[in-house]
């Protein structure tokens, strides 16, 4: 088992490290592993195979035992290869979970205490970090980002998700490890919530600070004619798997996904309010009414209009609302429903009200 330093407040806590991936950030390097270090959790750093002196730097600092390993990477994997890398070797040497720190310095330190609370309360959960409130230099590009992801996720698997691209987060590595995943680069944090969601991995977040360098200091490797399509076509093949039941994760899997969708066909979630979530929940019934409009009054009425729509609706966790206004046509059409419309409406009204009726966040 891992020799990791306790501090004074997480005595009983899984066996936990801090993990931080690095590719060409040696300007922020030093201090951010100094800060991590200050939290008394070992400290492992993974070189993607940058060649600005980053890796000569978190060498420097694991003599002087800042650092417990520096884990190389055989080529530059992308952030989701070295990360998957920093999981596996966390695994061997007998970490339970592992805490994502990026190397760019936009995570604050000061949140790895109340992060490690939620290890301490939940070790088998997912928790996410979420940046609130929103920082005004923020680029536009990436809040819009941040709202897509958000709403894919929630029709994904039905939970909503406030930051999905937010890397800090402490990561069950027994679920982390054995679920790869299909994209190799920033996509792959955003499409870990769904596939381990599925797997019955519970989500929780954390409120942390946004935090953006200024423009001439600030490092990105995201580029976003590579990496937007990417997100994009793995959120599309997301939605298509969902269609499709699947026992991923055993009964904790099948039992967390039924009652997920159970409480999601009675209720669209918090609709007041401004929390992240709450928006998240917000925009996804939008866009699920707007699509159930159109798709009740153009598509063919029929039985199979009327089933393919409420699987779709259940599988995507749109809810009753726009579940009746896709299928009420379809339902008009035949005898044996025809009676059941006036029920039907009357549901799907109080589905949309409902959401405006729970107390906000």
């Amino acid at each position: 088992m891992p020799d990791d330093t306790r501090t004074n407040f997480d005595v009983d806590r899984p066996a936990t490290a801090i993990l931080v991936p690095v590719f060409e950030n040696a300007g922020t390097i030093e201090s951010v592993v100094r800060a991590c270090a200050d939290t008394g959790v070992p400290v492992f750093v993974v070189d993607d195979g940058g060649e600005d002196g980053s890796v000569e730097i978190a060498s420097s600092l694991a003599e002087e035992g800042l650092v417990r390993e520096v884990v190389r990477c055989p080529r530059n994997l992308g952030k989701a290869g070295a990360l998957r890398l920093g999981f596996r070797r966390l695994r061997e040497l007998g970490f339970d979970v592992a805490i994502s720190v990026d190397a760019d310095g936009q995570h604050d330190p000061d949140s790895i205490p109340p992060l490690l609370r939620i290890v301490e309360d939940e070790p088998d959960a997912l928790a996410l970090g979420c940046r609130w409130p929103l920082h005004p230099d923020q680029p536009r590009r990436n809040l819009i980002g941040r709202f897509f992801s958000n709403v894919a996720i929630r029709a994904h698997c039905g939970i909503a998700i406030g930051d999905a691209p937010c890397g800090f987060r402490a990561w069950p590595l027994h679920d982390a490890v054995e679920v790869r995943g299909l994209s190799g680069r920033y996509a792959w944090e955003q499409e870990m919530i769904s596939l381990l969601a599925w797997r019955g991995v519970p989500i929780r977040q954390l409120d942390i600070p946004a935090i953006y360098h200024p423009r001439e200091t600030r490092i990105s490797h995201y580029r976003f004619g590579r990496d937007w399509p990417e997100g994009i076509a793995i959120y599309l093949w997301l939605l298509l798997v969902a269609l499709i039941p699947m026992p991923l994760g055993g009964w904790r899997g099948i039992r967390r996904g039924w009652l997920r969708r159970f409480d999601r066909l009675l209720s669209p979630g918090r609709l007041r309010g401004r929390r992240p979530e709450t928006r998240t929940d917000r925009i996804f019934v939008i866009l699920s009414l707007l699509i159930g409009l159109p798709a009740g009054l153009l598509l063919p009425a029929s039985p199979w209009t009327a089933g393919t729509a409420a699987w779709i609706g259940w599988r995507w966790h749109a809810g009753f609302g726009a579940i009746a206004l896709a299928t009420i046509p379809s339902l008009e059409s035949m005898p044996a429903t025809a009676s059941s419309i006036p029920w039907v409406a009357t549901f799907g009204v109080a589905w949309v009200i409902s959401g405006f009726v729970r107390p906000p966040r």
